[in-house]
């Protein structure tokens, strides 16, 4: 969704939370989308949420000033995937089950993540295509699955973290990086430079910018990580960083 079309879209939520007395549920939002939205929503009651806990993409509601929101509102549906025949199924990648779902002319602004775990995957996805989903999707590569919805939280996948513990000069993008994914900070000046650095979704243009707790960082060509904790300084005065890579 484009910024201002977005900016538009929750313009016109918010009017008719607040004078129409609506709860209004947006399709699912990825990081940017999600970052522009919170310039937006200053007074406003709203939450984010993805059907499950740390989701990366989520709906935002917004509701009238007295609706107390929770989870349990949001119009999520968790959809287990697994094969017909265990025994000739192959390992699903996050992609292959992207790209089935996406093969059934769905968009992808109804799809949340996506958890895969060997020859099995979990998909959330808004209510209202989720019967869809079950009978329409019958094939992820060359292995037959079937599918049937589970209650959004009520499942073992998550997300799976390589966990780095590293020390860094500074909280600037181009350090944690650098850090993060195993290259000089050169190079990490290099690949910002070219377009290819992001934070929580949008590009950043300048190796100065400062990483805070929880900002997830994604390089193209070198992954994705989230910078879990910053900590204090050692004795050489450099700052001990939590991350976690995405695997």
């Amino acid at each position: 969704m484009e910024e201002l079309l977005l900016k538009k879209r929750i313009a016109e939520l918010r009017k008719r939370a607040e004078f129409s007395f609506q709860t209004e549920f947006t399709d699912f939002l990825n990081l940017s989308e999600i970052e522009a939205s919170k310039t937006m929503l200053s007074g406003s009651n709203y939450m984010f949420y993805g059907g499950i806990a740390d989701a990366e993409r989520r709906m935002l509601c917004i509701a009238p000033e007295q609706v107390t929101i929770s989870p349990e509102m949001f119009p999520i549906c968790g959809i287990r995937i697994i094969p017909k025949n265990i025994k000739f199924a192959e390992e699903f990648s996050h992609r292959d089950v992207l790209g089935s779902v996406l093969g059934l002319g769905l968009e992808r602004a109804v799809i949340g993540d996506i958890y895969v775990k060997g020859k099995e995957a979990y998909v959330l996805c808004a209510e209202h295509i989720a019967d869809f989903l079950v009978g329409q999707l019958l094939q992820i590569r060359h292995t037959n699955v079937v599918c049937k919805i589970a209650q959004a939280e009520e499942t073992e996948f998550t997300k799976e973290f390589q966990v780095i513990q590293r020390t860094v000069s500074a909280n600037r993008i181009d350090a944690v990086a650098a850090a993060a994914f195993g290259v000089s900070r050169s190079s990490a000046v290099a690949a910002i430079s070219g377009g290819k650095g992001f934070i929580n979704g949008r590009e950043i243009t300048s190796p100065s910018v400062i990483v805070k707790e929880q900002d997830i960082i994604s390089f193209r060509g070198y992954g994705k990580v989230k910078l879990k904790e910053i900590g204090g300084l050692t004795k050489k005065g450099r700052i001990a960083v939590v991350l976690e890579r995405y695997k």
